[in-house]
Order: C-alpha cells, then sequence, then structure tokens
C-alpha cells in the first residue's frame, strides 16, 4: 500500500500566502503543518504552527520566512515508511511529490496510521512483506495458496493496482516474523519481493504500537 491512495484534499499554502492567512488555513484543516509551494507549483517549505504563532508580523509572506529543507516523500513511498518518517520528524502532514518533483499532493498523520492499523493486524505478532506480481497473470487466490501451503497465514492483505506500470502490488501481514521462506518460495513462482518489515529486525511490534497511540492523540 503505497501513499499514492491516500492523498488528502487539503490544499498547500503559497509563498504569497500570509502568515496570519496560513494560520487561519492550519486551524481550518486540524493540521500542525502544510505545505508550501513558490510561485510555479514547487514545493518551497512546510510550516509549523509554532511558528507562524511566534512571528511578530502577521502580515508577512510565507516566502520570507526562514526555512529548511522540507520533508517529502514519493507517490511509491509505501504506508510503513510514511508512518516512520511522520514518528521521526514530528510531522502531521507530509508533502508528497511526483517522479519528476512536482507537488503531487499531502497525506495527512491520522490517515496513515488508520490505514497502518489495520494492515498491521495489530492483534497479532508477524512481518509485512510487499511483492510485485505481473499483472497479467496476478492470482491473489494464488499468492495465498503458495504462502498456506508454506505452513504460514495471512493475516490481512491490500492490494494496488497500476495498469501503467504492468503489475499489481501486494501487502500482506503474515503470523510469522521470519520470511525468509516466503521470500525464496514467491521468488521462485516469479514474485518480485520488494520490501519486508520484519518484526524481528524492525521491533514491529513495538513501533505498531506507538502508531496506534498516535491515533489518541
Amino acid at each position: 500500500m503505497t501513499v499514492a491512495t491516500l492523498l488528502s484534499p487539503l490544499d498547500p499554502l503559497s509563498t504569497t500566502d500570509t502568515v496570519g492567512e496560513a494560520l487561519l488555513e492550519l486551524a481550518d484543516a486540524h493540521v500542525a503543518h502544510l505545505p508550501v509551494l513558490d510561485p510555479t507549483g514547487r514545493l518551497d517549505s512546510v510550516v509549523t504552527e509554532a511558528a507562524l504563532r511566534a512571528h511578530p508580523e502577521p502580515d508577512a509572506p510565507l516566502g520570507a520566512l526562514v526555512a529548511g529543507e522540507p520533508v517529502s516523500i514519493g507517490l511509491d513511498t509505501h504506508v510503513f515508511d510514511a508512518a516512520h518518517l511522520l514518528r521521526q520528524h514530528g510531522l502531521s502532514v507530509l508533502p508528497v511529490l511526483a517522479e519528476d518533483g512536482a507537488y503531487a499532493g499531502l497525506v495527512v498523520r491520522q490517515d496513515v496510521f488508520a490505514q497502518l492499523a489495520h494492515m498491521l493486524a495489530t492483534e497479532e505478532p508477524g512481518a509485512i512483506i510487499v511483492l510485485d506480481a505481473a499483472r497479467d497473470n496476478f492470482s491473489l487466490g494464488q499468492v495465498a495458496q503458495i504462502i498456506e501451503q508454506n505452513g504460514v497465514r495471512i493475516l490481512s492483505v491490500s492490494t494496488e493496482d497500476d495498469p501503467g506500470a504492468g503489475y499489481v502490488r501486494v501487502t500482506l501481514k503474515l503470523n510469522v516474523s521470519d520470511t525468509a521462506r516466503v521470500r525464496h518460495v514467491m521468488a521462485h513462482y516469479d514474485y518480485r519481493v520488494t520490501a519486508v518489515f520484519d518484526e524481528a529486525e524492525d521491533d514491529l511490534e513495538e513501533r505498531a504500537a506507538a502508531f496506534l497511540r498516535y491515533l489518541n492523540v
């Protein structure tokens, strides 16, 4: 599951917007951060509510504010990685950029964590694998059969069909932490494993619990 499916309808700010206008937008959107675009529509920065409230001039344009390199993600960023960045940088939103660097939208923290909680099936321990399958002959039933024949149970599954790319991306939560055998078998059947979030390596359950706590903030 990538963030392309979670883009928010919230509008970005512009460098010509004032500090006061930006504060009103943040309040209306119920977020503490919003991306700022330059006159060409490219990502310029990400403003924070705290910085805006501390600014002495409410009529100052956002373009005059000093800002560092903004944190951003691509449309193909996995939800797990987006959640990690949100937590790491304490953000309420993340700007999303297209392959050419153009602004594509934003994702909101609550949406990312809600999707993550669904995917993790957090009531049971296990690992997540992400695999790509050729769109022409993809069969979710075959994927499930291959995995379950190896003594592994699928706890949750989500799929994304990308006709332009010619493949289907599948995100699976399994009831095991060691995915080595599953990855080997899937490769044998020409399924390409593109990411593994292994509880044994990444302390997945602890991080999932932290993500879920965020939902209550």
